[in-house]
């Protein structure tokens, strides 16, 4: 059996797209909702709207307890980005009311983590076969034991699927209740920068320390600054887009680095053969390479103080 090939285990490869193709009302395709606030509208309104329109299109993935790869990853992303909204918005949020939807998203993310993992420890085997020259069938066994794994758990995970979806209802039902008259460009401003500052000092963390908690933490902050510049976007001169596109290629090597530490760890836990002893060895040739390529490509990239970094947004 030849491996799906695949560019990034942080991708879908085309089988991981025609596992989640059974959509809602019998394979429509949902539209896929904006991610980022409409120039000339009032800001508040706008946060609501995109979140709201997420959570709805992921529970509509979700819905008759998909747990395709491709679901989990858009209810995963979704999360992540309705974190990020939550963050740019917060000064507009009473914090009783930001805790509670930071805390259900946080569960449904906990709920979704298992999924997630056993496929990509499959999806970075492929990758490490494709990018070593290593030969398919000499890891036939092992890449069988993977897949097995992560279909037995995408089987038991069925049953965490209503459990995300409520989460995600009751999420749309607080986002409502919000009021958000009171947020302003200065406002999204002032956490947008936040976050720059904050990644910008567990950079400095990360290049002094080899705990890959560190480097773990640093590489969330990546994602929520992208998905910040996402969101403003159509605030930012032409500038903007290279900054998404830088981040972009961090995220998509920090997140490399997370995927070869979770197949890693896998193997070592498991039973001991030449080829799960030959690919831990391959993966701890290549975690130092990714780590110094991320942080190497970070640090050009923070080398603004924030003040200067968000000057250009026009918000």
């Amino acid at each position: 059996m030849k491996p799906t090939k695949m560019n990034s285990p942080s991708k879908r490869t085309s089988a991981d797209r025609k596992s989640g193709s059974s959509r809602v009302k019998s394979g429509a395709a949902t539209k896929k909702p904006r991610l980022h606030l409409r120039k000339g509208k009032a800001l508040g309104k706008e946060h609501l709207s995109l979140a709201r329109l997420l959570l709805e299109r992921a529970i509509q993935e979700l819905h008759g307890n998909n747990a395709s790869p491709e679901s989990v990853h858009l209810a995963r992303t979704t999360i992540k980005k309705v974190r990020t909204i939550v963050q740019l918005a917060s000064t507009a949020i009473k914090n009783p009311e930001r805790e509670k939807i930071l805390n259900l998203l946080h569960e449904a993310s906990r709920r979704l983590g298992p999924l997630r993992d056993s496929e990509v420890r499959v999806q970075t085997l492929d990758l490490i076969l494709e990018s070593e020259d290593l030969l398919p069938d000499d890891y036939y066994s092992l890449r069988e034991g993977l897949a097995d794994i992560a279909n037995q758990i995408r089987k038991n995970g069925v049953r965490q699927i209503p459990l995300v979806i409520d989460g995600f209802k009751k999420s749309i039902s607080l986002i409502k209740s919000w009021r958000l008259e009171s947020l302003e460009g200065r406002d999204v401003r002032r956490r947008l920068r936040r976050i720059y500052r904050r990644g910008r000092t567990i950079l400095e963390l990360s290049l002094q320390t080899d705990d890959p908690e560190v480097f773990h933490a640093f590489r969330k902050l990546v994602k929520q600054l992208f998905y910040s510049l996402r969101i403003t976007s159509r605030y930012w001169p032409e500038e903007g887009v290279k900054f998404i596109l830088e981040l972009e290629e961090i995220g998509e090597l920090a997140g490399r680095e997370r995927d070869y530490r979770i197949l890693a760890e896998t193997l070592r836990s498991g039973s001991k053969s030449k080829a799960s002893a030959n690919l831990i060895e391959r993966i701890e040739n290549q975690l130092p390479k990714l780590r110094h390529s991320t942080l190497k490509k970070s640090s050009a990239f923070y080398d603004k103080k924030p003040k200067s970094f968000i000057e250009p947004l026009t918000i």
